[in-house]
């Protein structure tokens, strides 16, 4: 009885214990630890976030590819890139194009990216889920596009070979999700906001309550004849202290 009891609290032990804690991969920002932009230049943003921008000749085609900058820390500036502004529920993300780049008058398209980056180890392999709100200052400019996402690169090539996205062009909360399996070790993993804009076209979108991690498993319900289910986990936790009781009875009966 006393190996069976054992056996079932670990079990429950196991059952209870969360993916993310096991998993390195958990971030969440709400930017309300950063100062918001005064009118001023006030140089990297910090708490982890960089930026790469991607320039291409002809838009709205995007073609061919001119050339690259980057990886740099993101900044909290007015005139180009990104800056913590006031949003509807305290301070907010604000990415927008690179505007300090010369080729917005080239009609040239000027890709921003504003992201996190990770190296993808074993313990981080399971399923992700990537949220975070979007409040809309205004409307996007003509062929302008604005969208959260997600990217696998190969650490060697840093060619992307995962890609998932989402619009931001309205507002309110967005959901992205992606497996990492084990041969993604080692892979750069990214997560953040991108637009692409030319001619000085309006770009700007904030982002609030950025998470990135283990996507939570709902435990099932366990069906019954009447009245309200019994979650699996409750059953479990049920059949655990009945051991657990019943080893103590025993025991105690025999030192009697």
């Amino acid at each position: 009885m006393r190996h069976l009891t054992q056996i079932i609290l670990a079990f429950l032990v196991t059952a209870f214990m969360s993916g993310s804690a096991l998993a390195q991969v958990s971030f969440s920002d709400d930017f309300e630890s950063y100062p918001v932009n005064d009118g001023t230049n006030m140089g990297d943003l910090g708490g982890g976030w960089l930026l790469f921008v991607n320039v291409f000749q002809n838009s709205p085609g995007c073609t061919p590819y001119l050339y690259g900058y980057g990886v740099f820390p993101a900044p909290n500036r007015n005139d180009a890139i990104s800056n913590i502004a006031v949003g509807d529920t305290g301070n907010a993300f604000n990415v927008f194009s690179d505007y300090s780049n010369g080729d917005h008058a080239n009609n040239n398209c000027i890709e921003t990216n504003l992201f996190q980056e990770r190296i993808v180890s074993g313990p981080d392999v399971g399923s992700y889920t990537y949220k975070f709100d979007t409040q809309v200052p205004g409307a996007l400019g003509t062929d302008v596009q604005a969208f959260g996402f997600i990217k696998l690169l190969d650490p060697v090539t840093f060619q992307t070979y995962a890609f998932e996205s989402i619009s931001t062009e309205t507002a309110g909360e967005k959901t992205l999700s992606i497996e990492l399996n084990p041969a993604d070790e080692g892979a750069i993993l990214q997560w953040g906001f991108t637009n692409v804009a030319s001619n000085y076209e309006a770009s700007g979108r904030l982002y609030d309550n950025v998470s990135f991690g283990l996507t939570p498993v709902v435990p099932p319900n366990v069906p019954v004849t009447e009245g309200i289910p019994i979650p699996l986990w409750a059953l479990l936790g049920m059949a655990g202290l009945l051991a657990f009781f019943g080893g103590s009875k025993l025991r105690s009966r025999r030192k009697a």
